[in-house]
Protein backbone atom coordinates (compact mmCIF):
# COMPACT_ATOMS: atom_id res chain seq x y z
CA UNK A 1 0.00 0.00 0.00
CA UNK A 2 2.89 2.55 0.37
CA UNK A 3 3.79 3.12 -3.12
CA UNK A 4 -0.25 4.07 -3.95
CA UNK A 5 -0.17 6.46 -1.14
CA UNK A 6 1.24 9.32 -3.20
CA UNK A 7 -0.81 7.68 -6.39
CA UNK A 8 -4.27 8.24 -4.40
CA UNK A 9 -3.36 11.66 -3.16
CA UNK A 10 -1.89 13.02 -6.80
CA UNK A 11 -4.90 11.32 -8.16
CA UNK A 12 -7.57 13.81 -5.36
CA UNK A 13 -5.15 16.68 -6.70
CA UNK A 14 -5.67 15.57 -10.49
CA UNK A 15 -9.94 15.54 -9.65
CA UNK A 16 -9.56 18.75 -7.61
CA UNK A 17 -11.27 17.41 -4.59
CA UNK A 18 -7.70 16.99 -2.30
CA UNK A 19 -8.93 20.29 -0.38
CA UNK A 20 -12.05 17.96 0.47
CA UNK A 21 -10.75 15.33 2.79
CA UNK A 22 -8.00 15.27 5.71
CA UNK A 23 -5.15 12.43 4.15
CA UNK A 24 -3.68 10.92 7.59
CA UNK A 25 -0.99 8.26 7.03
CA UNK A 26 0.73 6.46 9.70
CA UNK A 27 2.20 2.99 11.47
CA UNK A 28 5.06 0.80 12.33
CA UNK A 29 6.99 1.13 8.71
CA UNK A 30 6.12 5.00 8.23
CA UNK A 31 7.38 8.45 9.22
CA UNK A 32 6.97 11.82 8.96
CA UNK A 33 9.10 12.67 6.07
CA UNK A 34 7.27 9.68 4.13
CA UNK A 35 4.01 11.77 5.02
CA UNK A 36 5.30 14.83 3.56
CA UNK A 37 6.30 13.35 0.08
CA UNK A 38 2.98 11.88 -0.36
CA UNK A 39 1.71 14.82 0.34
CA UNK A 40 -0.60 13.53 3.73
CA UNK A 41 -1.89 16.25 6.30
CA UNK A 42 0.00 14.40 8.86
CA UNK A 43 1.36 11.14 10.24
CA UNK A 44 -0.02 9.46 12.93
CA UNK A 45 2.34 6.70 15.02
CA UNK A 46 -0.60 4.74 15.61
CA UNK A 47 -4.63 4.16 15.72
CA UNK A 48 -5.07 6.23 18.81
CA UNK A 49 -2.71 9.03 17.60
CA UNK A 50 -4.72 9.41 14.58
CA UNK A 51 -7.78 9.35 16.59
CA UNK A 52 -6.87 12.43 18.04
CA UNK A 53 -5.13 14.01 15.47
CA UNK A 54 -8.24 13.25 13.28
CA UNK A 55 -10.48 15.09 15.75
CA UNK A 56 -8.10 18.13 16.26
CA UNK A 57 -7.97 18.74 12.74
CA UNK A 58 -11.78 18.11 11.86
CA UNK A 59 -12.40 20.77 14.80
CA UNK A 60 -9.99 23.11 13.02
CA UNK A 61 -11.18 23.24 9.89
CA UNK A 62 -14.50 23.49 11.01
CA UNK A 63 -14.00 26.41 12.97
CA UNK A 64 -11.94 27.59 9.55
CA UNK A 65 -14.69 27.85 7.86
CA UNK A 66 -17.37 29.17 10.27
CA UNK A 67 -15.45 32.48 10.63
CA UNK A 68 -16.39 35.26 7.91
CA UNK A 69 -14.20 36.41 5.70
CA UNK A 70 -11.37 39.12 6.64
CA UNK A 71 -11.27 42.43 4.73
CA UNK A 72 -10.16 42.21 1.32
CA UNK A 73 -6.99 43.22 0.25
CA UNK A 74 -7.01 44.79 -3.14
Amino acid sequence: TMPYMKVVVDTMKERGIRDKYIILVGGAPLNEEFGEAVGADAYCRDAAVASEMAKSMVTARRTRTAEPPGPSVN
